[in-house]
Order: structure tokens, then sequence, then C-alpha cells
């Protein structure tokens, strides 16, 4: 069966068995779309699995006291709550404030690299905290401690979805075993229309001499934190602080993880936020195999010579335009005059570094118009914004040829905006997976 499309652009084409087709026929049969055709949208780094529980409770976002997160968590049933800002708030909640919830209760910074737990929770977990503040592998840990009913995940999987596909995103890298067991994250994404590049996620090289017998496609690892939770690992100290964050590995065994992926053909996908992390990385993909496409996300700081080994070394990198908008303020408290070297992203474009823009949600609303603005406030126009959300990302995930274009053969992915994506006003009306419509604006 076919289908016919054509925009106000004027422009035509045909969609057969999900892809697009090259017919050139008389179109009589034609779709008419009441807006702007591009390829759907490609999320290079994101967390759907976490983006959905996110969705499932109320959000901490905005909250500008510890009385005002207390008095969501006391109107809601949740254990786990996510967004609050210390930059808004003044300072961390403490375990303390949490007790006056009379269940258990973690509560997420927005980055998601550090939390607060209750006491009741701490019991649970089995982690004993004086304050309740948790960071990295001591907050994963706690993570892991939470259970949840299937019907309850698979709720939350679908409604992610629903959410990527309202911002016209159609395919998605996402990273979610690393609180969940493997085979239960792929038995809930197994029947979604959205298509997911799914990383294991490896916390230990020991884990990852199991996890290969999965043959996984990609691993992630995280190498260190993040600038807001003061744990992305620097060269030297952050200005409002003596210490200079936190390795979640050490160099050896990061080099041995490396070694042992490029053996067994699997794409590594490394977290580096601080230059001392990326220095790291660097070291150990110094003699990868570069057929494999080794990715680094995040790359909030990069210095010249940083981005040349990188070029020269073939990496591939995930970033976020949005951070360079929200995390603005807060990095520039954090690293000082290193903020000229921070979300280097037209440096590593101007490199000609393969790159692919995300949103990892739920850090960020995962909405690429929303990062082609951001984009532009880097002197990244939309075109070139709209190839890193788009054909680029499709060559993260060694699919450059089958998604990412409008063109023949093509998997017919796309998204319908309200006006061309450099009018400032432009918005999603509609989203199209396979040539099938999956998601509509009521607003149109």
């Amino acid at each position: 069966m076919k289908k016919f499309f054509e925009d106000l652009n004027f422009k035509k084409f045909a969609v057969k068995d999900r892809k697009f087709s090259s017919f050139t026929g008389d179109f009589r049969e034609i779709e008419k779309i009441n807006g702007y055709i591009y390829p759907g949208f490609i999320d290079s780094h994101a967390h759907l699995i976490s983006l959905g529980l996110t969705l499932m409770a109320p959000s901490l976002e905005g909250v500008k006291s510890i009385d005002g997160i207390i008095s969501i968590a006391k109107n809601c049933d949740a254990f786990l709550l996510r967004g609050w800002d210390d930059e808004l708030i003044g300072k961390y909640p403490q375990k303390s404030d949490l007790d006056s919830v009379k269940r258990p209760l973690i509560v997420i910074r927005k980055c998601g690299h550090v939390g607060v737990a209750n006491d009741k929770f701490l019991k649970i977990a089995g982690i004993e905290s004086e304050d309740g503040i948790l960071m990295e592998g001591t907050l994963i840990k706690a993570l892991k401690s939470l259970t949840y009913d299937r019907a309850y995940l698979k709720k939350a999987v679908e409604k992610a979805q629903s959410e990527f596909f309202k911002y016209g995103v159609t395919s998605v890298h996402s990273d979610d075993s690393s609180d969940l067991p493997y085979d239960l994250v792929n038995d809930l994404i197994s029947d979604l229309k959205i298509d997911l590049y799914e990383h294991l996620h490896v916390h230990t090289f020991e884990e990852m001499k199991k996890f290969v017998a999965l043959k996984p496609g990609s691993i992630k690892i995280l190498v260190d934190g993040s600038l807001g939770a003061k744990t992305a690992f620097l060269r030297s100290k952050y200005d409002d602080s003596n210490g200079r964050g936190v390795l979640n590995f050490t160099p050896e065994e990061v080099n041995k993880i490396v070694k042992l992926a490029d053996k067994n053909g699997i794409q590594v996908v490394a977290h580096a936020i601080g230059d001392g992390a990326l220095d790291l990385l660097l070291e150990a993909f110094s003699s990868s195999n570069q057929d494999l496409r080794h990715r680094i996300v995040h790359v909030q700081m990069a210095w010249p010579k940083q981005i040349a080994k990188m070029k020269e070394l073939k990496l591939c990198v995930d970033v976020q335009p949005q951070f360079f908008i929200s995390d603005k303020k807060m990095a520039e408290e954090r690293i000082g005059s290193r903020i000229d070297i921070a979300y280097p992203f037209k440096a590593l474009m101007d490199a000609e570094i393969q790159i692919a823009f995300s949103s990892d949600a739920p850090v960020e609303r995962p909405d690429p118009i929303e990062g082609i603005r951001a984009a532009k406030e880097m002197e990244i126009n939309e075109n070139t914004s709209l190839l890193a959300y788009t054909t680029w990302g499709a060559f993260q995930e060694f699919k450059e040829f089958e998604k990412g274009k409008i063109e023949n053969g093509m998997i017919a992915d796309f998204v319908v905006l309200s006006k061309p994506i450099e009018d400032k006003m432009s918005k999603v009306i509609a989203t199209y997976k396979g040539g099938e419509k999956v998601w509509e604006a009521t607003y149109v």
C-alpha cells in the first residue's frame, strides 16, 4: 500500500511499506499536509524509561524552597521525585527535611547525579548517610533498591514514547539499564513504535566481562558526574569549592573496558563532562578501533588540543545544546574563566568531528526545536542543527543509510512543523513513524 504526501512547500513524496518510495506516477491520492515536512528527529542521548517515570510523578522543577519540596512530597505517594535545583533553593535538601515525610523518599537533583534520601529510604536501600546526600555510585545503588510493578513501568514507557513523539522525535538512543535489569528494559521496550538504540550500562570491568556474552551493540560507561553536582572530574579544582570532582572508574579500568569492547565489536558510549574525564577517555581511545564509532557524551569542557585529539581518533560526540542556556549561570560559578572552553559544540563542528544533538531527557525536555534555538545562541544555524538532530544521529547508530533523510528507501519517519524550521514561531503539529501518524497536536 502506498501513501502520497504534499506539504505547504509543495514537497511531494510517496511512502511504500513504511519507507520513502521513488514512485513518480500521477499523484492523484495525495494526503495534504498543512505544514512543512522534515525528517523525524533523532535524540542521540536520553533516558526513555527515566523520562517516563519522571512524567508519572510531580516535578520539582522550578521549586524555590525546601518547604516547596516537602509540600509536593506530602501531597503525592511517589517514592522518587526529580528536578530540584540548589541554584534556586539556595542549598541542598537534607535528610532531616525529608524525614517529615512518613514514607521512603528520595529527591533527585535536576542533573540526575545527586539525590537526597530520608531515613526510611536509606534503611530500605541499606545505605548509611548522616545527611542523606547520595552521589554517583552510591546514588545508583540507592536507585537500584527501588522496585516497580511491571504494569507501572509499562505505563511509564508509553508515556515517554508519547512525549518524544510530541516533539517530533522518532528515534532515541537510550540508557536505561543503569537502574533496571537489562532483560527487563528489553521486555518493556520490545513493542514500542519509536526506534530505540539501547546502550547496556556497565558499572565495572567485572560486569563488562559478564555482559560480553549478551552481545550488546553498545555499552555505556559513566566516567564522571555533572558540573551542577560538582562531580564532573576537572583537571584542576572548582572555582567555588576545593574538589576536582569524581571519577567513577580508574584509568586502568576504562582502558580494559575499551579493549574488551574492541575485541568483541562493541561500541563504547562514554559520559564525560569535565576536562579531566576527557583526558582519561582520550588516552583510553588512543589505539581503539575507529570503525566502532566510539562516542563521548556531553563534552561540556574541551581544550583545543583535546578537540584536535578527538578529531585524530575519529571519535563521535553527543551533545545537548539546551545545557548551554540552562547551565550558564551555574557553570560560570563552578569553573570561572574556564567557561571560555565550555560547551565547545561549535568548535567541535568546526573541527569536523562527528557530532549529534540530544536532550539527555529527563534532564531537559526532549524538544529538538528548543535545542535548535539554543544552538543558534552558539552561532550554529538551523540547517546544521537539523543535520545534528537527524542524519548525524543516524550515523552514531550505524544507520545513516536507513534513516535521517527523506530519500528513496529510507524509513519514512517525518515531522510536520507549523512554519519553516528557521522561523522562531515554528512548532511540531504532527509526527509520522514509518508513514503512520503517531501524534498530532490538539492546537492545530
